[in-house]
């Protein structure tokens, strides 16, 4: 998921209540505590992630309401040149991580992709094994194409496969079939590729559960090293956003959708993958330090149309407008269209929003080290009240929410975060 391509989408504002089915605890899957989870390695202290927008797709989701476009192919070779001004730009920092996010990455040539990420070499000081991720769609994906974006410094795929349900692939707009996203992991895996991510959707709209158990499965069976799971949250400005509001669209019921996410929990702890994040799951060794980077309200760079970014004091978005992004950075405009100060309530707030979509959860310690308030200070009596009840609780001095919680991980915020 681009998350690097908008502020802090992560947490929708609304989470449905769960089913009884919901509050089951996974299984603790093998290498993980299921109590008190190991914090995962930091990168270097001071280093940065950058982030990457690609905005061009080859057909558009009627779901998605990333910053994407279906046109003008022929400004692409202009828009990395405007990309790579923008990196020259940027202060000289270590960087322990680069996503293409979009978008459609995997539509870069692997020419292109290697200008990126030579640029990126040079520019920052880029700490021992970078992750290198590109967001990928099985459409795109042959065996010579990948071996080359791994020639070019790529370390990480991360394919949206979605379903392995044709029917469902058609109903979300998907370019590809169930067999075709199993032939391009295959295809990733023989080019080389020794960290493959896949997505999977659920709480579609008449989906079963018996699907996403298929779905699910067929995942698991291709061996791969993380797997992220979204449910399914529309925007009133998409196709299929607009089919809801018009009433022609039923969502699935909440409580299905909470059983559906405790299938998930339960079928991928019991494979081996352990939940470090509210919806990813990794082998160990394998969560995506980039995203990290993100949860733990750390520094990352966003480049290209619609990025945004937090770094050097000071959050923004850049225009999603490819042309007008182009000019700018060719005038040295940085092409913010929202620009603001980081501020220490916002991100007192955000820390511990972020942080709690973590298993490892946020370090009591670190936090007053950093804002010089405690979690129980900045939180008030909600906190142990909330941990008295079963939602939240402490493994030595780190918060974290209880794993029959995290479906209502924002529900949990609403109760917790001062007004």
């Amino acid at each position: 998921m681009a998350a690097g391509a908008c502020l802090l989408r992560t947490l929708p504002t609304n989470s449905p209540t769960p089913g009884p089915s919901a509050l089951r605890s996974p299984k603790p899957p093998r290498g993980y505590s299921d109590r008190s989870p190991t914090p995962i390695s930091c990168p270097v202290p001071g280093s940065v992630a950058v982030y990457v927008h690609i905005p061009w797709c080859a057909a558009i989701c009627p779901y998605c309401d990333f910053d994407k476009q279906a046109s003008d192919f022929r400004l692409v070779d202009q828009y990395i040149e405007a990309v790579l001004a923008h990196m020259r730009s940027q202060p000289r920092r270590p960087s322990h991580s680069l996503y293409f996010g979009g978008g459609t990455p995997s539509l870069l040539t692997p020419a292109r992709l290697e200008r990126l990420i030579k640029a990126w070499r040079t520019r920052f000081s880029v700490t021992t094994d970078p992750e290198v991720t590109v967001e990928s769609n099985p459409s795109d994906i042959v065996a010579h194409k990948v071996g080359a974006y791994f020639a070019a410094g790529v370390t990480r795929i991360s394919l949206g496969v979605q379903s392995l349900d044709d029917e469902e692939l058609r109903f979300l707009g998907r370019r590809h079939t169930a067999d075709k996203a199993l032939r391009a992991a295959e295809a990733i895996r023989e080019a080389g590729c020794q960290d493959l991510s896949v997505d999977l959707m659920y709480g579609l709209p008449r989906q079963s559960l018996d699907s996403v158990r298929r779905s699910l499965a067929g995942l698991i069976e291709l061996e791969p090293d993380h797997i992220s799971c979204y449910g399914l949250t529309l925007e009133d400005d998409t196709p299929m956003g607009a089919e809801v509001v018009a009433g022609r669209l039923p969502l699935l019921a909440d409580d299905a959708v909470a059983d559906q996410y405790a299938e998930i929990q339960r079928m991928l702890a019991e494979g081996g993958f352990g939940q470090y994040e509210l919806s990813n799951w990794a082998l160990p060794g394998h969560e995506s330090i980039h995203n990290l980077t993100y949860w733990r309200n750390g520094e990352w760079i966003g480049l290209g149309a619609g990025a945004a970014g937090s770094a050097a004091g000071r959050r923004y978005k850049r225009t999603p407008v490819v042309r007008d992004y182009t000019e700018a950075a060719m005038n040295r405009d940085p092409a913010f269209v929202e620009s603001e100060k980081w501020s220490k309530p916002s991100a007192l707030r955000d820390t511990v929003m972020l942080g709690l979509r973590l298993a490892e959860g946020i370090s009591d310690m670190e936090f007053e080290g950093r804002f010089g308030t405690s979690l129980r200070q900045y939180c008030g009596p909600r906190l142990d009240d909330l941990v008295a009840a079963g939602v939240l609780e402490w493994s030595g001095e780190r918060l974290s929410l209880t794993p029959k919680s995290y479906f209502v991980c924002n529900a949990v915020l609403g109760e917790l975060l001062p007004p």
